[in-house]
């Protein structure tokens, strides 16, 4: 489907039509079992539906081949017609010479251009403005969600937190020196998505450090890393209510299943939370990306319900805190595991 051999010197990789959920988690599994060649050509001729997540998880995985195979050629073709995923920096994203560069677009009201966020560049602005990271990085965070709320500021400051938290995660978490972001508003839809990946150990090697986990595999991974007092932050605020230690993702998850969908990708599983609802995905993917998906006129419940999810998480942590060996087992309980192959 994704893979075809012209010769055993040259290989064609497709870019599936649709950079969805499913179509990038099956493109990760072939990918990984595509045997060496001496050049490579990308076609991009079938590419018509693009999304934030989708470009950013199918990026990641394009370049980390590219770089395991870098003594081989690769080429790219197709691209006229793709005005949109060019304007994004998509291609240039993945290392073919063509359309804006990450970053390079100015964005509007509707999107935010994929862009990577350098952590030494995080670090410099801290020093020279004498502030905490945590400040330097919700203040970016609160730029990139201004963009995107059309000036509802509801939705401004769930976006700020969801993006900080993520991004605070990753830099104290993944050991990646850098976390690419994205964004769309779909107003006619009532739908906004915000993607956050980085590309360092992944969430399993992460969690791994704290010998009161039992990771069996990615999947258990996947579950623990959305439990509340998991792992600490060092970026802690007093004056903030969201700023329990270890609630990040917790708190950002369960927004997105009342208000929307939430997906966690790293290792061998994608998983998708919707409502009471959990979908596993097989995917192959060594760092760690997320999906964010709120829908605008759901946040007005989700903001009075804020200070009951903190005392929730606070009850649960304790919980928690309680077991000698905790595993995903003993935290999933109210979760429904499905596997449909609905798009999402």
């Amino acid at each position: 489907m994704f893979l075809y051999e012209v010769s055993r010197m040259q290989h064609v990789i497709r870019v599936p039509a649709t950079l969805d959920l499913q179509q990038v988690a099956e493109f990760s599994v072939a990918m990984a079992e595509i045997s060496e060649a001496d050049k490579y050509l990308i076609d991009c001729s079938r590419l018509s539906t693009v999304r934030p997540f989708g470009m950013l998880l199918f990026g990641a995985i394009l370049r980390r081949f590219m770089h395991e195979r870098r003594g081989a050629e690769f080429f790219g073709w197709g691209f006229q017609g793709k005005d949109y995923a060019a304007h994004m920096g998509f291609f240039q994203s993945i290392g073919l010479d063509y359309g804006k560069c990450p970053g390079e677009a100015s964005g509007n009201a509707n999107y935010v251009p994929i862009t990577q966020i350098q952590l030494q560049d995080i670090q410099l602005e801290a020093r020279a403005n004498r502030e905490h990271m945590g400040e330097t990085i919700e203040r970016h965070s609160r730029r990139l969600a201004r963009v995107l709320s059309r000036g509802q500021r509801n939705l401004e400051d769930h976006l700020t937190y969801a993006i900080r938290e993520i991004v605070r995660n990753t830099f104290e978490h993944s050991e990646a020196d850098s976390v690419w972001v994205a964004g769309q508003y779909w107003p006619t839809k009532n739908l906004v998505e915000v993607a956050v990946l980085d590309e360092g150990v992944g969430i399993r090697a992460g969690l791994s450090r704290n010998r009161r986990l039992c990771v069996e595999d990615d999947a258990d991974a996947l579950r623990l890393a959305i439990e509340p007092g998991i792992s600490g932050t060092r970026y802690r605020r007093s004056d903030d209510i969201w700023a329990n230690s270890g609630f990040g993702l917790f708190m950002t998850s369960s927004i997105c299943k009342m208000g929307g969908s939430f997906v966690l990708c790293s290792g061998d599983y994608a998983m998708h939370l919707e409502g009471a609802d959990l979908q596993l995905w097989s995917c192959t993917f060594q760092g760690t990306a997320i999906r964010m998906c709120l829908r605008p006129s759901r946040l007005g419940l989700l903001s009075e319900i804020t200070r009951t999810l903190v005392k929730e998480g606070e009850r649960r942590a304790r919980e928690n805190r309680r077991q000698a060996i905790l595993t995903a087992s003993k935290v999933s309980g109210g979760l429904l595991i499905t596997n449909d192959s609905d798009d999402i």
